[in-house]
């Protein structure tokens, strides 16, 4: 299979999914939610911009969110007070963000172009990029993806990145333990099934192609392109579930735990967790 033929699985995907999410026929884009004033971001993604902001927020600054999908938080940016600009390769994605952002009564630039191979006419015109969870698994070159990063931010502007860390991506379920993707990348992997990670009895059918990319991939990546990192954490509990677990945990937190744990005093404690989320923040030195 082609690289083109590899990105034409991915958009006809992504098109398909901006069809149906929000729709009502899911629990993870509550759209009454954000309409309402609320926001879909995690705590994690929130306390990421507080960090990268300095703790002044992001009013006044532009703001451009990567792979936005459907613009949820897109929207969420914008009542912060950004100016902010969207970017998609689905169209259909983009068409639901513009009725959203109407909605919602904010106001969103979109464009449609493919993340790693960003327009010219976006170069050096960022205070920051964002993008959050579940945006790299479909990038092949993650060189190209950083570089454009670097290209649209303005000299001291950063990238936030909050995403999945590359252990959980590995594991498909618990029981049984099934682990059916590389930690770092290794090429394409093609996966064909039915539904989606917002609702996994959903109606639809596909076939996609996916790349792993490692935590040290991912800064290596940042640094060849112009970046420094100024904070890596890796999150041992995340504030959703990325798919593989049951259910929460007693303090409401989505916790990795692989077999069993010491043994104390003939009791066996539970396992220790898992990275299941990573935060990279990266700035573009002068």
């Amino acid at each position: 299979m082609t690289d083109d033929q590899h990105a034409d699985l991915n958009h006809e995907h992504w098109e398909k999914l901006a069809r149906f999410h929000g729709t009502g026929d899911d629990s993870y884009y509550d759209l009454d939610l954000l309409r309402s004033g609320g926001t879909l971001m995690g705590d994690e993604e929130l306390a990421a911009i507080e960090r990268a902001s300095g703790g002044d927020g992001l009013a006044g600054r532009d703001v451009l969110h990567l792979q936005c999908h459907v613009g949820c938080d897109s929207i969420s940016l914008a009542r912060m007070g950004a100016n902010v600009t969207s970017v998609d390769f689905s169209g259909t994605a983009l068409e639901r963000l513009r009725e959203l952002a109407d909605q919602c009564g904010v106001h969103v630039t979109m464009v449609e172009a493919d993340a790693a191979a960003l327009p010219v006419s976006l170069s050096g015109r960022f205070d920051l990029v964002y993008a959050s969870i579940g945006v790299l698994c479909w990038i092949s070159d993650l060189d190209a993806w950083m570089s454009g990063v670097a290209r649209v931010l303005r000299a001291g502007g950063k990238l936030v990145l909050v995403e999945l860390h590359p252990f959980v991506t590995m594991v498909e379920s618990l029981d049984p333990l099934v682990v059916d993707f590389p930690y770092g990348f290794d090429g394409p992997h093609v996966y064909s099934g039915t539904g989606t990670y917002a609702n996994f009895d959903a109606d639809i059918e596909w076939t996609t192609t996916q790349y792993a990319h490692s935590v040290g991939e991912v800064v290596t990546s940042a640094i060849g392109s112009g970046l420094t990192c100024t904070h890596l954490e890796e999150h041992l509990s995340g504030s959703f579930n990325t798919g593989q677990f049951v259910g929460p945990e007693d303090d409401d937190r989505y916790r990795l735990r692989l077999g069993v744990g010491a043994e104390r005093d003939g009791r066996r404690e539970p396992a220790c967790p898992m990275p299941v989320l990573f935060t990279f923040i990266g700035e573009k030195q002068v």
